[in-house]
């Protein structure tokens, strides 16, 4: 049995009600701040804020199945028809599953370029706030810097996600944003530019596969992982994997509102499983 969690976020609780509404036995949710203890059923949360992520580290800490949604791999989650990821117990999908690629093409294809290795300089897409917050890496900024700068003469471009609130705790423990100055002024990337993109788990992994430059990532928080390289110190040396298998498998990892609603979701992702 699947219940969801609500947070005070209107706008994700949505997510959480169409999730659940597809999965098999009764439609249950639990408030977040009534919580004292796990529910006994496996949880589906959205985001990491609000409590959703005070609830995915509960749920590990006590070895509990979760059903963790976000945005999707390839669009923005608030806008129609509200592609989002689920993942079972981990913030995304990080093996290689071999799916057909009839989803990838009939949903989010685009004219994948050839490998470009001709770029000169390393883009750099830091965690933000909250995912730096939730996974204790506010070092991984410093420590990625210092191995690159060892490792290759290039010139390395830092850019922040243009919306990057600050964290903190409310009253009850749960984890809030702050707003802090947006950096608006950053344009689109010029990807002619790039050897290779350095992240922590940004999902603008798929623009840089889409324009032909490789990723180096986390090995456990990015959906880049089964193609991309994950030791930094082999900058000069990226890894050339098999993009449509890649995202082929994340297609299948990805659902709108409607296939949430209906039972598809749950069914492609037991499937995975």
């Amino acid at each position: 049995m699947i219940a969801g969690i609500h947070t005070t976020k209107p706008r994700t609780q949505r997510y959480v009600d169409a999730f659940v509404t597809g999965t098999p036995g009764p439609f249950k949710i639990y408030q977040w701040r009534d919580l004292k203890e796990l529910p006994k059923e496996n949880l589906t949360m959205y985001g990491i804020l609000a409590g959703s992520g005070e609830v995915y580290k509960w749920c590990e800490k006590e070895k509990r199945d979760f059903y963790f949604m976000d945005h999707g791999y390839f669009s923005y989650a608030h806008d129609k028809p509200y592609w989002l990821r689920i993942t079972k117990n981990g913030h995304c999908q990080t093996k290689l599953f071999n799916r057909p690629s009839d989803r990838y093409e009939k949903y989010f294809k685009q004219d994948i370029k050839p490998w470009s290795k001709k770029g000169s300089k390393i883009l750099i897409l830091p965690p933000t706030n909250a995912i730096s917050d939730f996974f204790s890496v506010t070092d991984w900024l410093e420590n990625t810097l210092k191995i690159l700068r060892e490792n290759t003469d290039r010139e390395l471009v830092i850019r922040d996600k243009p919306y990057n609130p600050g964290v903190a705790k409310d009253h009850v423990g749960a984890t809030i944003k702050v707003d802090l100055p947006t950096n608006k002024t950053s344009g689109p990337i010029d990807w002619s530019q790039y050897f290779a993109c350095v992240t922590y788990n940004s999902n603008t992994m798929i623009e840089s596969f889409t324009n032909g430059v490789p990723v180096f990532c986390d090995p456990n928080n990015c959906g880049a992982t089964p193609i991309a390289e994950t030791d930094f110190t082999k900058i000069e040396t990226p890894t050339y994997g098999d993009r449509m298998s890649l995202f082929s498998s994340l297609a299948y990892n990805n659902f709108n509102m409607e296939e949430m609603r209906n039972g598809t979701a749950w069914s492609l992702l037991n499937d995975l499983i």
